[in-house]
């Protein structure tokens, strides 16, 4: 079964994915997916600390009875279904004869509050426990199917994509705006998520990021 990596792109309740494989003939974008990591109608899931600290949005809304047990309950529906939304991907590629060898996360610079309390007293705070939480259960699931994870700053991930390919920024854009996938959508997002999966193989090849008219080997 061939390698594959996957890259990570994270939000409330979804995450984007892109899953690419390198090889000395380029790299091959394989597919761009929406990995659901809550159900739609489920707000403790897809945003727990909000519900903990009473917040929806930007608006004061009444705390849950039991504000730390909520936020248990939460977190413990949304590893579930990351780890579900992993293992379909998993399952979808190993169905195409690949499997999910590595995997690049994108992650931002906030640091996790030292208690409860702290974590959801500033709806700035709770955004950064929300990312910090979407993404470990992310990684826990990626981890869970083998994939050796990387976590990438996401402020830095183009600039240290060029540095890396030894290519100007803007020609890195331009290159990866080409390798549109054969299936799924091709944003922003879904670009750098592929970046993320190509930055997270093994470096003992510098292999340019290109179109694989073939898949990679």
């Amino acid at each position: 079964m061939r390698r594959a990596a996957v890259g990570v792109s994270a939000h409330l309740g979804w995450a984007a994915s892109a899953t690419v494989v390198v090889g000395k003939s380029g790299v091959r974008v394989l597919r761009t997916d929406r990995l659901e990591i809550a159900e739609p109608s489920d707000r403790a899931a897809r945003e727990p600390y909000h519900v903990a600290g009473g917040f929806e949005g930007l608006d004061r809304v009444p705390r849950p009875e039991d504000p730390e047990a909520s936020l248990q309950r939460g977190l413990s529906r949304q590893r579930r279904l990351a780890k579900r939304a992993v293992r379909e991907l998993s399952a979808a590629l190993e169905s195409s004869g690949y499997r999910v060898a590595f995997a690049g996360v994108l992650v931002s610079r906030g640091r996790q509050a030292a208690s409860f309390e702290r974590a959801v007293g500033s709806h700035t705070q709770i955004h950064i426990e929300e990312g910090i939480a979407i993404r470990q259960s992310i990684r826990d699931a990626l981890e869970a199917c083998g994939a050796r994870v990387r976590e990438l700053d996401q402020k830095r991930l183009w600039p240290d994509g060029a540095s890396r390919l030894q290519l100007p920024e803007a020609s890195l854009a331009e290159t990866l705006g080409q390798l549109r996938p054969g299936r799924g959508a091709w944003r922003k997002e879904e670009q750098s998520a592929a970046l993320a999966a190509w930055l997270s193989w093994p470096q003992g090849r510098r292999t340019p990021i290109r179109w694989a008219a073939h898949e990679a080997d």
